[in-house]
């Protein structure tokens, strides 16, 4: 054996064993990988080439007989037809274009010619085998192996060029190109040096191919992790610092960029159901605001579904809606993670490589799911940052406007936490009060005189949560001020706020009008009386000889007359009731309906009206002003006669409810209008609704009735329907 022919053995021996190696270590990680079941393939049926013309050198030097030299010759065109269909295999598989279909073609080739190989062997078909010196022969392939190898070898150059961006790895690319290279000097030039060279060519690109693959599958991938944990230490720093929403969005779009060595991403954010790019890196800026709806496109479908999305060629394996224009033309392979926070998607995070650009693998859509848990967060918390600050903003513009109207108004402000102290007060309290910087945070028992706190605090805190305020009078220097108690806070009570309204005019103008009031409604009076008693004499003296139209006039100055009697009668008891103190007596309600009837039965009886009384047994007793509360009831019942139709029906009906007593008083009249419930208790109104244009009043009678039950700490109110009658409710505290 030649010393040439040594080292070749020498370096095809060292080549194919480490190459074993790296196989060995590829597998040991991952075994289930695509790439890694191929490649083992293709590197075995190397070894069977190299196994091959390494027995068929040996027959050459030894003198083997022909069996030993069939077994060589078979065992080594299959390693290298099988090698050709595994080259291209293993390319179709690192550009990503293989189909299921494509599978079981390579995988039926192989089988075609190991059973042509088989069959070789077991038959006489001659062999083109010729023996020289020193250990070399010459040997013609078969020509099924030509033409295998003229179509593997010939689709793998060209499918490894064409798609050579596909493929991470550039030595990677330059071994396979370098391996159909050297099968090329084997078939071309079968004499053995040149076999030799081919096998050591074809060996040292199997040892490139299984380097490279492992720096792809193992290396790269852990010198790469360092730039990951870069990207996340950026984006977590992007949440820690709370910048601009739009920084942290193109942040996160550069880094998944770069992470992955794609060419473009973009960032959808959830708007109302939608799906907004909110930006884009290395894509058209108007692509910007493009919407998708939810379950539209590759993003709208993650948003959707909430799983991530990846298509190794977005022309060939999306289906559904484009997200983008143009995206069939210029997309190639693309990720699509869903960004979740609080379990909510609240958008999706879209890297793409470009037609002739890389491919992703599951990997990369393991690694983009880091990064969109990390984005998730990070956009979140600015979102909420930009809403705080936007919120603080505008509590500090209204706190501003606030402090402007508390310092500029005359009224007395003060505000008070849950422990009493001080917490603020403007210039106006701070004046009325003489208080002083020192006592900023002092109780208010320590500041304010007695007689401007509530007497009781209890029934005041009880007023609060009832009514949610309270309102008291105080009186200091001389003045009369309406103290309106707010609480502060809310749902849980910080405090009080207390706003002093100046009423001591109002309560002189009060006291003149009512002084004024009654003054002129008894100058009134006294000429009125004596005006219907001439009336009375004038209708004695004229009455039997008068005629028609005298006794007309008659009748209608007495009418008059007596309205304008009942008009001040009403205005007096009115101003009586509100300013003079009532009687503290046992009030029965059966004595008090009785008595209503018994005054009003007449006037029942003029409309043919049925006036009916129920009084329940059990009906408790109450503390009060009886003639006073029976002004009341009678206002209530006259008014229900006055607007029931003849020959209706007027219901007076007592009865205890929960822990007081309840009257009723119900008739099946002309009703009213819903717009007039909130304004018939005032003074002097009264409905305009058609059909009452005939009653006549002072519009008194209601507003008497309201002052009276709330002087017996009662409540009155009504429900009526135009056309279907009025119903009024009066409730007072029972005696307990």
């Amino acid at each position: 054996m030649s010393f040439f022919n040594s080292i070749t053995l020498l370096f095809n021996g060292i080549t194919l064993a480490l190459s074993l190696s790296f196989l060995l270590i590829i597998l040991w990680q991952d075994t289930r990988q695509e790439l890694n079941q191929f490649f083992a393939i293709f590197l075995f049926l190397v070894m069977a080439w190299n196994a091959g013309s390494l027995l068929a050198q040996t027959a050459s030097i030894i003198d083997a007989d022909l069996s030993f030299i069939k077994l060589a010759i078979s065992l080594m065109e299959l390693g290298f037809t099988g090698s050709s269909i595994a080259i291209y295999t293993l390319a179709a598989v690192l550009v990503r274009i293989h189909t299921r279909r494509f599978r079981w073609l390579a995988f039926t080739g192989l089988v075609l010619v190991l059973l042509y190989q088989f069959f070789l062997i077991v038959s006489d078909a001659p062999i083109r085998f010729e023996r020289f010196d020193a250990g070399t022969f010459t040997y013609q392939p078969q020509p099924l192996s030509a033409i295998f190898y003229l179509i593997f070898d010939t689709a793998t150059f060209y499918l490894v060029w064409r798609y050579r961006r596909k493929i991470r790895s550039r030595s990677l690319v330059a071994g396979i190109i370098l391996f159909v290279i050297g099968q090329s000097l084997g078939l071309l030039n079968p004499e053995l040096r040149a076999l030799s060279i081919s096998i050591n060519l074809s060996s040292f690109a199997a040892l490139m191919i299984s380097f490279s693959i492992l720096r792809q599958e193992i290396i790269t991938p852990l010198a790469e992790r360092v730039v990951q944990v870069e990207a996340m230490h950026k984006v977590s720093l992007a949440i820690t610092s709370q910048i601009a929403i739009d920084t942290v969005l193109n942040q996160i779009a550069t880094q998944a960029v770069g992470w992955l060595d794609a060419d473009g991403s973009g960032i959808f954010l959830n708007r109302e159901n939608e799906l907004e790019l909110a930006t884009v890196y290395n894509l058209p800026k108007q692509f910007v605001h493009r919407r998708v709806a939810l379950g539209e496109g590759i993003a709208g479908k993650v948003a959707q579904t909430h799983q991530s999305i990846h298509v190794e060629s977005y022309p060939r394996d999306w289906r559904g809606k484009v997200d983008l224009p143009l995206a069939q033309e210029t997309f190639g392979s693309v990720i699509c993670v869903p960004l979740i926070y609080g379990g909510e998607v609240i958008g999706a995070l879209m890297v793409i490589a470009g037609q002739q650009g890389r491919l992703f693998n599951p990997n990369d859509v393991y690694l983009l799911e880091l990064l969109g848990s990390q984005a998730a967060v990070a956009i979140a918390h600015s979102q909420l940052f930009a809403d705080q600050r936007e919120a603080m903003r505008q509590a500090a513009a209204a706190r501003s406007q606030l402090e402007t109207v508390l310092i500029g108004t005359e009224n007395p402000v003060i505000a008070v936490d849950r422990q009493l102290r001080l917490i603020f007060a403007n210039p106006a309290a701070e004046a009325l009060f003489s208080m002083q910087d020192h006592m900023r945070e002092r109780l208010i028992t320590d500041i304010f005189p007695a007689n401007t706190l509530p007497s009781n605090y209890q029934d005041v805190l009880s007023d609060l949560r009832r009514n949610r305020t309270h309102v008291y009078e105080v009186s200091l220097d001389d003045k009369t001020y309406l103290c309106h108690l707010a609480l502060l806070g809310r749902p849980r009570i910080a405090g009080w706020v207390a706003v002093l309204n100046d009423v001591t005019q109002l309560k002189e103008l009060d006291r003149l009008k009512s002084e004024m009031v009654r003054m002129t409604s008894h100058d009134l009076k006294n000429p009125l009386q004596a005006a219907m008693a001439n009336l009375d004499l004038l209708r004695d003296d004229v009455w039997e000889n008068g005629n028609s139209e005298v006794r007309q006039s008659i009748e209608a100055i007495e009418k008059q007359l007596e309205r304008m009697y009942r008009i001040i009668n009403g205005i007096l008891d009115l101003e009586r009731i509100k300013t003079g103190a009532h009687l503290q007596e046992i009030c029965r309600p059966l004595k008090l309906v009785e008595e209503t009837i018994e005054e009003l039965q007449h006037l029942a009886d003029d409309k043919a009206i049925r006036l009916e009384a129920i009084v329940d047994m059990d009906t408790p007793e109450f503390m009060g002003d009886p003639e006073q509360f029976k002004r009341a009831l009678i206002n209530l019942v006259e008014n229900a006669i006055k607007f029931t139709p003849v020959d209706g029906a007027v219901m007076i009906l007592a009865r205890k409810e929960g822990s007081g007593v309840e009257f009723e008083i119900k008739d099946n009249g002309i009703g009213i209008p819903a717009e007039l419930h909130t304004q018939i208790f005032e003074r002097f109104f009264r409905g305009r609704q058609k059909g009452v244009e005939h009653v006549s009043g002072s519009g008194l009678g209601l507003s008497l009735v309201k002052t009276i039950v709330e002087n017996h700490h009662g409540r009155v109110w009504l429900e009526s329907e135009e056309g279907n009658g009025t119903t009024f409710y009066v409730s007072i505290p029972a005696i307990r």
